[in-house]
């Protein structure tokens, strides 16, 4: 079985490290993902549970020459839509489309649109319905300048929505992003992690997960692969079931947070608390530039502010440079320090050289991931 897991742009190479990780090899970067060959249907069903990386993972259905969009209709004319759906049934597209007849996604997801339901129209006499809030099928539309791809997309929402995050705060990180920089920092889960500006503790619980083995997807009630005709309830539970055994505790005292703004920490608090992990996660409600950690940490990760959706570049070099202070005075040695910035500026006020700057995306802006050996 062919598939094609997708992940945010620049961590490609992060979410097939991770498939290893797991013991799938063989697979191959692609753009904006890793094409994967697996053995059965069931591993859809771990990968799904288990990666932290990816946003989807989508099986093609068919692979077509597109020269404009009655290439498409016609193409999407031929899958057998009743082995997916019925027609009393709803569907969405997620289309991203570069082509020269088919300029916009938004008219491609509607010729596939059209394509669905006028074959149902013709089989039974009425369509199913266009959905984007809990679709009973979840497809994938991606054209290039000349090939176009229809995936069936096993994951239905997004694989980063685990189901913890109540609340983001004004600028949350994407969960996804937040596992893939632990990884690249090189968080093992034995470490003494800190993140001194916590705000929705996106990288307290991924870490959690990550140190416990939990299976980041535990908590999906849904699943795009419920609605293929492949899918067994029975295998399922049983992949689902191995996987859970293998969660161990989390040790007290090895994950902290700081966060300044009461609300934020209370968001913090009812997410830590939707995980599971309230107990043995401490949260501290203050500003870390007044506080001493009771625990020196050895891992700190931090994902500031940096002039562009909140406060300005010139207002934030206070806080770069205290973050700079802190990690030289206030860890463990030797210990490991990684940053998320947008900002070139800011980052020189960290005053420390960084043995790594790794470019990311976040939330659509170029970023710096900034990793620092501290002796």
């Amino acid at each position: 079985m062919k598939l094609f897991i997708t992940t945010q742009p620049t961590l490609e190479e992060v979410l097939l490290q991770e498939l290893v990780s797991l013991g799938y090899t063989g697979g191959e970067i692609a753009l904006r993902g890793v094409n994967l060959d697996v053995p059965s249907f069931s591993d859809v069903y771990r990968l799904n549970l288990c990666l932290s990386t990816a946003s989807r993972i989508l099986l093609p259905l068919k692979n077509f020459v597109v020269r404009d969009d009655q290439d498409l209709y016609w193409k999407a004319r031929d899958i057998d839509w009743s082995q997916y759906m019925s027609p009393n049934g709803t569907f969405w597209i997620h289309a991203n489309v570069n082509h020269p007849q088919l300029r916009h996604s938004l008219y491609a997801a509607q010729v596939l649109k059209d394509a669905i339901c006028d074959s149902f129209r013709e089989s039974v006499g009425y369509r199913p319905s266009v959905s984007r809030e809990n679709p009973d099928l979840s497809l994938n539309l991606y054209i290039d300048p000349k090939y176009g791809i229809i995936s069936f997309d096993s994951s239905g929402d997004p694989l980063h929505q685990r189901g913890y995050r109540l609340e983001g705060g004004e600028s949350p990180l994407s969960e996804s992003l937040a596992a893939a920089i632990l990884r690249m920092a090189g968080y093992q889960g034995t470490e003494v992690l800190l993140d001194p500006l916590a705000g929705s503790g996106t990288f307290l619980v991924e870490a959690a997960l990550m140190a416990t083995k939990t299976p980041p997807g535990w908590m999906r009630k849904w699943f795009g692969f419920f609605a293929h005709p492949e899918f067994n309830e029975e295998e399922w539970l049983k992949v689902k079931a191995k996987e859970m055994e293998g969660i161990k505790p989390l040790e007290k005292d090895k994950i902290f947070g700081i966060e300044k703004n009461k609300q934020q920490a209370q968001a913090c608090l009812d997410n830590l608390q939707t995980a599971g992990f309230e107990k043995e996660i401490t949260l501290v409600q203050g500003d870390f530039r007044d506080i001493e950690p009771t625990i020196p940490p050895s891992f700190v990760v931090a994902n500031p502010p940096y002039g562009v959706r909140l406060g300005t570049e010139e207002d934030l070099i206070p806080l770069y440079r205290e973050m700079g202070d802190f990690l030289k005075r206030k860890t463990a040695k030797p210990s490991i320090g990684a940053i998320l910035t947008g900002s070139l500026t800011l980052s020189k006020e960290v005053g420390l050289k960084p043995k790594r700057r790794i470019p990311l995306k976040t939330g659509g802006l170029d970023a710096r991931l900034l990793l620092f050996d501290l002796y």
